[in-house]
């Protein structure tokens, strides 16, 4: 055993979709548990996305620019901005996380801030080719990370699973050497393998939408 100790079952939330559908009815004072709950679900999602986008960004303005979205998103709620008719809510929340970074870029150069990191990273959130396809590309990648974390961070695994799981896609060993390293089962490492990828699958299916 790993010794870790979590929570025994990991409830599931409600899907995004479904949460943001309970803000929107509550418009003018948004709903505290349901808010509560958004911003657990997709407060880790932005984060990796955020990284992703703008690799130059510190941690503290990582952070910030994460609250800057949820302020919006607020701001969206009560003002009943978002039409879902017309567009996905990932579509929307991945062009309204594109446009913060954007202005928070041109308002520290504009200050004078020194902005290191690669010119094309830029490129990529301020118009450059394809930027809804680059981003919506960098939100699945987000997603697959955030739910990885979860997983790993609030499942709780049997035995050495996550050692297991370390070793295949960190150290990239294969499932048999990792087994065997750990003094396993090669079949059991394999089904624990699976099952691993299977939760991370279905925290995943939360975020569509």
């Amino acid at each position: 055993m790993d010794g870790r100790q979590t929570k025994s079952a990991w409830s599931y939330p409600e899907t995004s979709v479904t949460l943001f559908g309970k803000l929107r009815e509550a418009r003018t004072g948004v709903d505290d548990e349901a808010w509560a709950r958004f911003v657990d679900l997709y407060g880790p999602v932005l984060h990796h996305l955020v990284r992703l986008i703008s690799p130059w960004m510190q941690d503290a303005d990582v952070d910030d620019a994460v609250q800057d979205v949820f302020v919006r998103l607020v701001a969206v709620l009560r003002g009943g901005v978002y039409d879902a008719s017309k567009a996905r809510f990932r579509t929307f929340l991945t062009a309204l996380v594109r446009h913060i970074l954007i202005d928070r870029y041109w308002s520290e150069k504009v200050r004078g801030a020194d902005r290191r990191g690669d010119p094309e990273a830029l490129d990529t959130v301020s118009g450059g080719d394809d930027p809804g396809e680059v981003v919506d590309a960098k939100w699945r990648v987000a997603c697959s990370m955030a739910a990885e974390s979860r997983v790993m961070n609030e499942f709780a695994l049997p035995g050495k699973s996550r050692e297991l799981w370390r070793l295949v896609t960190e150290e990239g060993m294969k499932v048999k050497d990792a087994a065997s390293l750990l003094g396993i089962p090669a079949n059991t490492a394999s089904k624990a393998k699976r099952r691993i990828e299977a939760m991370i699958g279905r925290v995943q299916e939360l975020y569509r939408g």
